[in-house]
């Protein structure tokens, strides 16, 4: 079982902070549809691996793929879904970034009529002050709107973002409530990271904008922990929650969880990162190369071959970012070794400290009030030469 992920690298206006592949020119939407269709036939039939998998999951992840024009978005989805040779009733979960700018009625419903299961609503803050200096281009009342419409017209699994650790005078304690009090099921938050090359990288660097401190970001974080916890969600990874699902589980992202697990993934568009068996490749993040190349019938990419080792610090990563944790018995038969066979000293040292508790038998994770730094941990058990 594999998931699907459609890269739509557009966005109206460009957020000061974000470092993903996008452009604000759309002009060219439709030749990159037409290339991405293009790109799942190209690389159905150059890797024969991917006719044996059953694609479980799709998402349209961006980017902003709200911002497709109803036909686009029809033509991108049904154009794919042709040339793997499913359904979109296929799928158990099928989600759609987008930002509540873009939800008007005629477009939530079309999107429903496309097979999505699932919203991802880019909110970040609820407080206008902070939005404006992020250059979003939506207002706090806006996506409150948005989200309740979207419920009302039986959209019924949401997901909104949050991003903490914000140099402004938000109120976080006000963004978790408005939050909260949301019809979602589901809550993404992660800390402003300043990357280089964006705007906000760029002011830090002139001395224009200072970040927050660690400790006020740890603070935030902790507090949203402790919120939700008292709600009864489930804090399933490191910046994800799930409302409790009676007598069903929790609502928690399939796509995202598959990641994490190690499944692999077809990804489609520029910048797009797909993963099988031991092969990843990252599509060339430039739209017009992209379409030039796709158009000649040439995956312009660049592809890794990973060793047993590269596996097993990946898994070693990704699952003690999630309450499951990691085994060392099932990471030797995936990649041939444990954690004590890599570093006993390190190992040891972890779990005497703290750092990691078995939480079940065999299974280990890291403490939640330790989750904020838990690549330090996770860094600490790798395999290096």
């Amino acid at each position: 079982m594999a998931g699907l992920y459609l890269h739509v690298p557009f966005c109206r206006q460009a957020c000061h902070y974000c470092d993903f592949h996008f452009s604000t020119q759309t002009k060219h939407m439709a030749d990159l549809v037409d290339a991405m269709v293009r790109e799942s036939h190209l690389r159905l039939s150059s890797d024969p691996r991917w006719k044996d998998q059953t694609f479980t999951t799709l998402y349209l992840g961006g980017g902003t793929p709200s911002i497709l024009p109803p036909d686009l978005l029809e033509a991108l989805v049904s154009g794919v879904l042709t040339a793997v040779g499913q359904d979109a009733s296929d799928f158990r979960e099928v989600t759609l970034e987008a930002n509540p700018e873009d939800m008007t009625k005629a477009q939530i419903q079309t999107w429903l009529g496309l097979g999505v299961t699932r919203l991802s609503l880019g909110v970040q803050s609820f407080h206008d002050e902070t939005l404006a200096w992020m250059n979003r281009a939506h207002t706090g009342v806006q996506a409150e709107r948005a989200i309740r419409l979207a419920h009302d017209l039986g959209v019924k699994a949401m997901t909104l973002d949050l991003i903490y650790g914000v140099p402004t005078s938000r109120d976080w304690n006000d963004d978790i409530a408005r939050a909260t009090a949301l019809p979602t099921q589901h809550l993404s938050a992660y800390a402003l990271t300043v990357e280089p090359g964006t705007v906000l990288g760029t002011r830090v660097e002139r001395g224009a904008e200072q970040p927050a401190p660690d400790a006020r970001t740890a603070e935030e974080y902790h507090r949203l922990c402790d919120a939700m916890a008292a709600q009864g969600w489930s804090h399933y990874e490191t910046s994800n929650w799930a409302a409790p699902k009676p007598s069903q589980g929790h609502h928690a992202s399939q796509h995202n969880s598959a990641y994490w697990s190690g499944a692999p993934y077809l990804a489609l568009g520029p910048g797009a990162h797909g993963f099988l068996d031991s092969t990843r490749y990252a599509n060339v993040s430039n739209n017009p190369r992209y379409i030039q190349a796709i158009r000649q019938g040439t995956l312009l990419d660049q592809r890794e071959a990973l060793t047993a080792r590269d596996r097993y610090n990946e898994l070693v990563m990704t699952g003690l970012r999630t309450a499951v944790g990691i085994s060392p018995e099932e990471l030797r038969r995936a990649t041939g070794v444990r954690p004590k066979d890599v570093d006993g000293e390190a190992w040891t040292r972890a779990l005497n400290r703290g750092r990691l508790v078995e939480h079940q038998p065999g299974w280990f994770r890291i403490p939640e009030r330790d989750w904020i730094t838990g690549d330090q941990v996770a860094s600490s058990l790798f395999a290096v030469d």
